[in-house]
């Protein structure tokens, strides 16, 4: 008897590299322990500060990439999201947020959760990120949703040259 050897499709590719992501994630987590979790955060921030610098050379544009990633983050997870721009605020809301949902689902799977809520890495990563940019982040957190304002400079400033 042959294999069925048919493609994924996009959304079973999507599932399963977004499956050994949540994973490695929850392995980290887990390896590294709640104490030595800031260690790693701040190793994945300032790997994200150097791409946004390289991807957008000026300050601004840095300011609103930083939410960009998030969004593109949480639309991944197929959170409720919606974005709103002036020339300096970028605003990001998290009406529901489908990490939550992904984590329910990949715990009754058997994957070992370390974090109580996403939240926990998803803030501090995106605020050291924020901080190795020199952006200036505001959040605020409910229940599976949170609000993020990422204040945007004016002019072409450059960013810190960490």
């Amino acid at each position: 008897m042959e294999a069925d050897r048919s493609p994924m499709s996009e959304a079973d590719k999507t599932q399963f590299v977004l499956g050994v992501y949540f994973r490695t994630q929850a392995a980290i987590e887990r390896f590294m322990g709640v104490d030595g979790l800031p260690q790693w955060t701040e190793h994945v921030a300032s790997i994200n500060a150097e791409a946004a610098r390289r991807r957008v050379p000026d300050a601004a544009g840095q300011a609103r990439d930083l939410l960009t990633g998030l969004e593109s983050m949480l639309e991944v997870y197929g959170s409720d999201t919606s974005r709103t721009e002036t020339p300096d605020r970028s605003r990001l809301t998290v009406r529901r947020c489908g990490i939550y949902d992904y984590r329910e689902r990949a715990q009754q799977q058997g994957v070992q959760l370390t974090l109580k809520r996403p939240c926990e890495f998803c803030v501090d990563l995106h605020q050291r990120t924020a901080d190795h940019l020199g952006v200036t982040v505001e959040h605020e957190l409910g229940e599976r949703s949170c609000e993020w304002v990422s204040h945007v400079p004016s002019g072409d400033q450059e960013g810190p040259a960490s």
